[in-house]
């Protein structure tokens, strides 16, 4: 049975980006998180363990932007794939840490598109 507690709930920019990174692996197309190397044009797959490495969380006076840096698999639909990335990470944050909907805003940045023959 739930029960409803009176209080407000502070939740860190890191946790934040830990649900994101986790919401978007479970997407269908994305292969993973990507971290921009320092000095290169290249992107690396981030293991699970360092998901927030591609995950900015910034806070204005308008609400939350979630900026995603992500892998696809080659030969998706970027569009679709993308839209359902923002919808289910939409989703997670909304239920999870309980933030306001109609003040997120998720925005995804495709850094690269990896064979998952290889």
């Amino acid at each position: 049975m739930a029960e409803n507690i009176a209080g407000t709930l502070s939740v860190a920019n890191d946790v934040i980006a830990d649900i994101a990174g986790y919401a978007a692996l479970s997407c269908y197309g994305v292969v993973g998180m990507a971290e921009q190397l320092q000095g290169a044009e290249s992107v690396r797959v981030l293991a699970a363990q360092r998901l927030r490495k591609g995950v900015v969380v910034t806070a204005t006076e308008k609400g939350l932007t979630v900026d995603l840096h992500v892998v696809l698999e080659a030969g998706v639909n970027m569009k679709s794939v993308s839209a359902n990335l923002a919808s289910a990470v939409t989703f997670m944050l909304t239920e999870v840490a309980e933030l306001d909907p109609a003040k997120l805003s998720i925005v995804i940045h495709v850094d690269g598109m990896k064979s998952l023959d290889n």
